[in-house]
């Protein structure tokens, strides 16, 4: 199916990759689509006052770095309490003179969200009569916080019809939940031959393997982990460590056999989780959501207070994934693992129920054709 051409307007917010991913991942499936389309991925923060972005990602990655419990204290008072300030109101007075240039220069047809915050600010404005058009909101974890549900938000995309829940308590219109999944990647819609991978990137056939990631951040003690796999166990070990040069520079310094890989920021991902037999992860939302694509087995370690803790039960209680509590427990629970076959095609066979790799396109599709049955034709500011 070729969509007519398009302007759209992506919002993301760069703390981590995760965000950013989704919002490229829909970005790539537009320009797929739709060639001649425009699409504009604006970093939110960053682009509206350098000095606001590194208070809020400064402060967000200081709390969690330091001092997790207290983030996870404010994610839940701000889930299940009463909410104290309504961040939307807020960030939209302060932001609202340049987005509203924005609106007027770009003249998006369409607008998305991949972070919770824009979803609250362009949700206010849409309530003021700044614009017209779809907003969108991929939410990007297997848990809905209220932040994301918002009165003008259009298609709100969740990753399973099973989180349905908070829409239920706003009184929110189902027909504007889309339980199509995580836009994730393209290299992601096929599952790939695991010895063929292994093959192209010079790895071992024979040895069991397992993948370790930690975000694009490469937060979590991942260091830790790596030297007691190596230490006590025979796995292949391959070590994703995103933008955190300092933490690939020290694993590097650990190689002591070929068991051992370190990556830095890399762009096949898939193939490394073609090659693994279980990911030992954080569970970030679009990481698990790619680990399930490739119906790969999730051992979850030092999952953050908030987000990451309800990423984590949902997953158990789906039989994908098992938490590790203490790191020096590891190699144990994986060596118990990977000798239990049955469980481990088990949750393969979950992951495979679960996953919905296509989900950007189903993104894409529903908001041009919400766009179309609302207006005859293209919306203009």
């Amino acid at each position: 199916m070729v969509l007519e051409p398009l302007k759209v307007l992506i919002f993301s917010v760069s703390i981590g990759s995760g965000h950013d991913c989704v919002a490229n991942a829909l970005a790539q499936k537009i320009k797929e689509k739709s060639p001649d389309s425009q699409v504009l991925i604006v970093d939110t923060f960053k682009y509206i006052n350098s000095i606001l972005n590194r208070v809020v990602v400064g402060s967000y990655m200081e709390t969690i770095k330091f001092t997790p419990k207290v983030w996870g204290y404010l994610y839940d008072q701000a889930e299940d309490g009463e909410r104290l300030v309504d961040m939307g109101q807020i960030l939209s007075k302060l932001l609202s003179p340049k987005l509203d240039h924005l609106l007027v220069d770009f003249r998006p047809d369409i607008l998305i969200c991949t972070h919770a915050f824009p979803v609250g600010i362009m949700s206010v404005l849409k309530d003021k009569k700044k614009f017209r058009q779809p907003l969108v909101a991929c939410i990007t974890d297997f848990t809905v916080h209220s932040f994301w549900v918002q009165p003008l938000v259009d298609i709100f995309v969740i990753p399973s019809d099973d989180l349905v829940y908070p829409f239920l308590e706003e009184n929110t219109n189902l027909e504007k939940v889309k339980p199509f999944g995580i836009p994730i990647r393209p290299q992601f819609l096929n599952k790939l031959d695991q010895s063929q991978v292994r093959a192209r990137l010079g790895l071992s056939q024979q040895l069991q393997t397992v993948l370790v990631m930690g975000g694009g951040l490469g937060l979590g003690k991942i260091e830790k982990v790596v030297y007691n796999l190596l230490d006590e166990s025979e796995l292949q070990i391959l070590v994703v460590t995103g933008s955190n040069e300092k933490l690939k520079k020290n694993l590097e310094g650990l190689k002591r056999n070929d068991r051992l890989h370190v990556y830095g920021f890399i762009d096949n991902v898939a193939e490394l989780m073609a090659a693994a037999d279980i990911i030992v992860t954080k569970p970030g939302g679009i990481t698990c959501a790619e680990a399930l694509a490739m119906e790969l087995p999730m051992a979850i370690v030092s999952p953050l207070p908030g987000q990451e803790d309800r990423n984590t039960d949902y997953f158990i209680n789906k039989g994908v994934a098992i938490k590790v509590r203490k790191e020096e427990h590891l190699v144990r629970e994986l060596t118990f693992l990977c000798g239990n076959q049955l469980r481990l095609r088990h949750m393969k066979e979950m992951a495979a129920y679960l996953k919905k790799p296509d989900a950007a396109e189903k993104t894409i599709e529903a908001a041009w054709n919400l766009l179309l049955n609302n207006n005859n034709g293209i919306a203009q500011c």
